[in-house]
C-alpha cells in the first residue's frame, strides 16, 4: 500500500520519494487499547490507473500490488540481520528535527532499540531513516519506483528506508510532496494543511514529545477545542 502526500500538506513522515507539507508517521498495532486514536481513515483512495499524480491538493492512498515483493523479502528481520547485521546504520533521535545521530551496527539497533518501549521524551528514542551510504545501496536500488511518469525517474528521486519498532516514527514536520510505501507492519499517517491554526501549538507541543504521546496526551484537547477539523489520517 502506498500513500502520496499532498504538495500542500504539513506533515511528519518517512519519505520514499522526496519532492512540499505538516505530517506524522507512526508504527502502530491494532490489538492494543491504546490504538483507538489510529482507527480513523479519512484519506481518499484512488485506483492505480495511469501515471500517479505527485503534486495534488490532498494526499491519497493507492494499492500497487506486489511490485516490491523482492525488497519486502529482503527486509524480513531474519534475512536483514543475516545480510546486513554488521553494516553500520545511523539512527537519530525521533524528534521534530533529525539530531542526536549515532552510528551503530544494524544488529544492535534491531535487537536493542527496536525492541524498546517508546519513551515520552523523544530524545530518548531512536529511529533509522535516511541511510544513504554505499552499504545500503543494494536495498535502495531494489526498490521499484511507483508509476508516476517523468517525476519518478531514478535521477530525480531520493529513495530512503525507515526501520522502527512499535510506536516509533517521525513526528510532526514539514516537507514537500512524496510517495511513501509500507512494506512491513502498519504505519499511521497524519496531515494538516499549510497555514492551519493548530500548527503553531503542535510545533511547541512536539518539541520534546514522542509522536505517540502527542496522540495520547495533547491531541484530545485540540480535538475538544475543534482545532483538528482539517486533520487527515490513516493507518496502513
Amino acid at each position: 500500500v502506498m500513500l502520496c502526500t499532498s504538495s500542500r500538506t504539513r506533515s511528519r513522515l518517512a519519505l520514499t520519494l522526496a519532492t512540499a507539507a505538516l505530517a506524522a508517521l507512526l508504527a502502530v498495532r491494532r490489538d492494543r487499547g491504546s490504538a483507538a486514536p489510529f482507527e480513523r481513515c479519512n484519506i481518499a483512495r484512488r485506483a492505480a490507473t495511469g501515471p500517479l499524480p505527485l503534486h495534488t491538493q490532498h494526499p491519497y492512498i493507492v494499492r500497487l500490488g506486489h511490485r516490491n515483493a523482492e525488497l519486502r523479502a529482503r527486509l524480513i528481520r531474519e534475512r536483514l540481520l543475516a545480510d546486513m547485521g554488521d553494516v553500520n546504520c545511523t539512527p537519530s533521535q525521533a524528534g521534530s528535527q533529525r539530531k542526536g545521530i549515532e552510528t551503530m551496527r544494524l544488529r544492535e539497533y534491531i535487537d536493542g532499540w527496536m525492541q524498546r518501549e517508546v519513551r515520552r521524551d523523544s530524545s530518548q528514542n531512536k529511529y533509522v531513516f535516511g541511510e544513504f551510504g554505499d552499504a545500503w545501496a543494494p536495498l535502495r536500488d531494489a526498490y521499484v519506483l511507483p508509476p508516476c511518469g517523468p517525476a519518478c525517474d531514478r535521477t530525480r528521486v531520493a529513495v530512503t528506508i525507515g526501520l522502527g519498532g512499535l510506536h516509533s516514527g517521525a513526528p510532526w514536520h514539514s516537507h514537500g510532496a512524496a510517495f511513501v510505501e509500507v512494506l512491513h507492519g502498519s504505519k499511521h499517517f497524519a496531515f494538516l494543511p499549510p497555514g492551519d491554526g493548530a500548527i503553531g501549538d503542535i510545533d511547541a507541543m512536539i518539541k520534546d514529545l514522542s509522536q505517540v504521546h502527542w496522540h495520547w496526551e495533547e491531541r484530545p484537547r485540540l480535538e475538544r477545542e475543534g482545532r483538528l477539523a482539517a486533520l487527515q489520517e490513516c493507518s496502513l
